[in-house]
């Protein structure tokens, strides 16, 4: 049997790591072809090696937790990393957890079964051809194949950009100004160099924003000293990150025993899975609230315990809004807002009724996926329940405090200037884009684009998947998501009918499952199905 793995970041491992474990001795034997163009295969371009270590993970050591690797002589990350940082409330750079992975897979070659053969090939597979139930795949000049089996697990993929990011390249190619992306990060750093004294505007103000402030301050020699920062002389003049509402994401609890405090119980997990399931099985109330109903009592009693002043009218209303337009709840300005959840993280006054939802809702995150991607689900629940923890993200996958803190210096310094500006208030000038706001305006003479694009599969534009969109292999579960595929990534077509031979497993499947940003979902159940249905696909073969 022949497979091909179209991509080979932390997923590709994951998947290959359960394969291996698949294979029995004497079953007929199994050929994969690994295609990655990247240098770092298994870490990929987001956890490469040689990314900077100012880019940091948005998880302390303690809440890496990651299935074992087939190789017992790999230990535990949180016991490997230990060489490097023994403090536990650490958040290292991702370039460490990319070491990792590299580790890992090394390993797994060096101590492959048998009968596992598997061929590394650092290429970008350009277009796919279907000769009855097998694959053939062209990739630089070549074609490869025909395989049994392609998965597809492409990561973060080409997509085409949004219509303003799209205007506003065509006006740095015409005015020749610099429009850039955030990634990767060592890229960055380098086209930094000839920045000073500059402004620099970032796009978006999410965990991106964060690394790639990191990146044209520390990153460029400034440091972070007693409380203040002393400037190297390289950085821009000034830095303005800018998005809808002008705040950044939620610090994470500042310790182990703070963020023990959101903890629920075995019991109010269970309620909260049986009520999933049957929200996602079309049971019970309409809409979500079948699911708020499991969640509200949490929300109050950790509300109780830690001496907060809200009711239960309070979480109603906070989850109202919510659902109507997320964030809208936070009337406070940039900084005050900052400095009210570095607060609540580090337990210097109760929490709120947002921080706590968005905390009980990330100790949820294992349970949301394994019960959402193990089923098939109603696209209308499927859309407004990604919508509602998508939302949740600002808080479930909030930044360490101390990029916080950092931010607040950066502030105070008048390095840093956030916006709150929509399109009308960015004005395309010859020397770079005007932001305007209630404090002034500003003309960036550099945009980085720090926004991840969505997962919607009809707007990827890297060719091999561009191909199967467009003759109707791979089809969005909805308008707006990613692909209609089975909980084991198995692909479902434009007819509803299952694509044999091609899986798709990542966030290329939003909508078929939920929260596959994290890198807790790479190595999660639906990797652990699809291993199972190719090696069993396998031994059907071999008994014909």
């Amino acid at each position: 049997m022949k497979i091909a793995i179209v991509g080979f970041g932390p997923r590709g491992l994951a998947a290959l790591e359960r394969l291996s474990v698949q294979v029995v001795q004497g079953d007929s034997p199994i050929e994969v072809d690994i295609f990655d163009p990247h240098s770092t295969p298994s870490a990929g371009p987001n956890f490469s090696p040689t990314e900077p270590d100012v880019c940091l993970l948005n998880l302390p050591i303690r809440d890496v937790d990651l299935p074992q690797s087939p190789n017992k002589d790999v230990p535990p990350f949180g016991q490997w990393v230990q060489k490097i940082e023994a403090d536990e409330e650490v958040f290292v750079p991702r370039s460490v957890l990319g070491t990792y992975f590299t580790e890992r897979f090394q390993a797994l070659m060096a101590n492959l079964p048998d009968d596992l053969a598997v061929t590394l090939r650092p290429l970008r597979v350009e277009r796919s051809v279907r000769h009855g139930d097998r694959w053939q795949l062209a990739a630089e000049g070549s074609y490869f194949g025909p395989y049994d089996h392609v998965l597809l697990s492409l990561g973060q993929p080409k997509t085409d950009l949004d219509d303003q990011a799209d205007r506003w390249r065509e006006h740095a190619k015409s005015q020749g100004l610099d429009f850039t992306a955030a990634y990767p990060g060592k890229s960055l750093i380098q086209s930094a160099s000839d920045w000073a004294g500059r402004a620099v505007a970032i796009r978006g103000l999410g965990l991106s924003s964060l690394d790639v402030i990191r990146m044209l301050t520390l990153g460029l020699g400034g440091q972070f000293v007693d409380g203040r920062y002393v400037a190297s002389g390289r950085e821009p003049s000034v830095i303005v990150p800018f998005s809808l509402d002008g705040h950044a994401p939620a610090p994470k609890p500042a310790s182990r025993d703070i963020d023990a405090l959101f903890d629920p119980t075995e019991d109010e997990t269970k309620l909260f899975e049986a009520a999933l399931r049957a929200v996602l099985s079309g049971q019970g109330d309409e809409g979500l609230n079948g699911i708020f109903d499991a969640l509200k009592p949490v929300v109050s009693r950790i509300l109780s315990e830690t001496g907060a002043a809200e009711d239960d009218t309070a979480i109603d209303s906070w989850l109202t809004m919510e659902v109507q337009q997320a964030g809208q709840q936070e009337t406070r300005g940039t900084v005050e807002a900052i400095e009210g959840n570095l607060k609540e993280a580090e337990g210097a006054c109760p929490p709120s009724v947002g921080f706590t939802v968005g905390q009980v809702w990330r100790k949820w995150q294992a349970s949301l996926r394994a019960i959402f991607d193990g089923q098939e689900t109603n696209a209308d629940i499927a859309k407004s329940l990604i919508a509602f923890d998508e939302g949740l993200k600002r808080y479930s996958y909030g930044a360490p405090v101390d990029n916080l803190r950092q931010l607040l210096i950066l502030i105070d310094a008048g390095l840093v200037t956030p916006f709150a500006a929509e399109d009308p208030n960015i004005e395309p000038s010859e020397d770079g884009w005007m932001l305007e706001a209630d404090r002034g305006a500003v003309t960036a003479s550099v945009m980085i684009d720090s926004v991840l694009p969505p997962p919607v599969i009809d707007k990827v534009s890297e060719p091999v998947i561009q191909g199967l969109v467009e003759d109707g292999t791979l089809v969005p579960i909805y308008d707006g998501a990613g692909a209609h595929c089975m909980p084991d990534g198995a692909v479902i077509d434009q007819n509803g009918h299952q694509v044999v031979g091609l899986s798709i497993i990542g966030r290329l499947t939003n909508g078929s499952t939920i929260a596959d940003d994290s890198i807790h979902d790479c190595f999660g159940d639906v990797t652990e199905r699809w291993a199972r249905g190719v090696a069993l696909s396998g031994k059907q073969r071999a008994s014909r």
